[in-house]
């Protein structure tokens, strides 16, 4: 189990590592929306020259109204960019196959609400009316307790969605609220994005669901009370990070902290990746030799070096509500060797959704009974996206797969959590 456990964290820190030209990091991203990347997605709009009172900030300071703000900070699946309001407009740059959330600041970088459309806290930007050339304009934006609310709503216009995809991303909107607590981890009253210091914390699941179909044997899908779940929490830091010997540690939540958190994987290079989990038996029965518990949601303490210390929002929405299951059909020759992989994508009740909505990525693993390595598309840097398309995979050379006894979906979700879905 420990090896399967490795193989999956190797994983995460493959992805988690990317960057691209909206990484702040990057000395030719100067916050203009055509420099945040190659796909051209501009998000515009229009600050009234008085708005309604904020009466719920969460790091509001002195900021009370939307005529206040003066930058806004996009959130764009692991990216952050932040963009100044200039004589009331602003025009934002966004990645295509992400979901990208905004922010809106004051002259002194607190926080006054984030935009809230449709329902949603975030603009999934995949199936768009004019692709990667799409322009949202959101009009005139007014302001209601912390939610940023445009005259004009892009889900359904611009934003090609259904209702199932937006009543499950609906249930994540509490994650939103906890980033937007943690643009300022350190608590020195400036944006950590400004100096490179940005910190992401999210969850890793590992989900036991059922087994893979087989040509025209269908996949059985497990009821989803039945899912065998572990769990870890993935804590990502941005370029500005040093830290010698990887001395990290991490505690709370505050108020009911846990004595059994501990460090399970870290990398540190151009910043840092950890992983943290709370290790206990596994019960009579589990499909794994361990069981990982669930972090409670709250306010966690990081600790860098020993002595520096960074306050983290946790919002833990639960690996099912924003799951969507990837069910695999596998299709072999007549020797039995396997050619090719299909995927269905479904929510847990059944309904079949598009991937793109929700995913920004996945990969897969095939393994023996003992874990070993049969076929691996994350390490070779195979992964599905929205531009490659999710229906699958063709194999170049048919695969013996007598000894197959594990199937393992890593999928990234738009909020960054990853999801180990596991078939027998």
């Amino acid at each position: 189990m420990k090896k399967v456990i490795l193989l999956f964290v190797i994983s995460l820190l493959i992805f988690s590592c990317k960057k691209n030209s909206n990484d702040p990091g990057n000395p030719n991203n100067s916050g203009n929306p055509n420099n945040s990347g190659n796909e051209g997605i501009v998000i515009k709009g229009k600050i009234p020259l008085t708005s309604s009172i904020n009466t719920n900030g969460l790091k509001s300071g002195s900021a009370s109204t939307l005529a206040d703000a003066k930058k806004v900070l996009i959130f764009s699946g692991n990216q952050y960019n932040l963009v100044d309001i200039i004589n009331g407009s602003f025009a934002a740059g966004a990645q295509m196959g992400t979901a990208t959330a905004l922010v809106f600041l004051d002259a002194n970088n607190k926080y006054i609400g984030n935009l809230f459309v449709g329902g949603l806290n975030v603009l999934p930007l995949d199936s768009l009316k004019n692709g990667k050339n799409t322009i949202i304009d959101l009009s005139t934006l007014t302001l209601s307790g912390n939610s940023v609310v445009p005259a004009h709503n892009p889900l359904g216009d611009e934003i090609w969605i259904t209702t199932a995809e937006i009543n499950c991303l609906k249930e994540v909107n509490g994650y939103y609220e906890s980033l937007a607590k943690n643009i300022d981890a350190d608590n020195d009253g400036i944006p950590d994005i400004l100096v490179n210091k940005q910190i992401n914390i999210n969850t890793m699941y590992a989900i036991s669901v059922g087994k893979w179909g087989l040509n025209s044997t269908l996949p059985i899908i497990a009821d989803t009370a039945n899912f065998y779940i572990n769990y870890t929490v993935n804590i990502t830091g941005g370029s500005g990070f040093t830290i010698p010997g990887g001395n990290i540690a991490l505690s709370g939540p505050t108020g009911s902290a846990y004595s059994d958190i501990t460090l399970h994987g870290s990398m540190m290079d151009n910043g840092f990746v950890a992983t943290f989990s709370r290790v206990t038996s596994a019960p009579a029965g589990a499909p794994w030799g361990s069981s990982f518990l669930p972090f409670k949601g709250g306010i966690y303490t990081l600790t860098l070096n020993g002595n520096q210390i960074y306050t983290l929002n946790y919002s833990n929405i639960g690996a099912k509500a924003n799951l969507v299951l990837v069910v695999p059909t596998l299709h072999t020759n007549s020797d039995g060797k396997l050619t090719s992989i299909t995927f269905e994508f479904k929510l847990p009740n059944g309904t079949a959704v598009n991937p793109s909505s929700i995913l920004t990525g996945l990969c897969m693993q095939l393994n023996t009974p003992s874990h070993v390595v049969i076929y691996d598309t994350c390490s070779e840097g195979l992964g599905l996206t929205s531009k490659t398309g999710y229906a699958g995979y063709t194999l170049k050379t048919p695969l013996d797969i007598s000894a197959l006894g594990q199937l393992g979906i890593f999928c990234y979700d738009i909020l960054g959590n990853t999801h180990n879905i596991i078939w027998h």
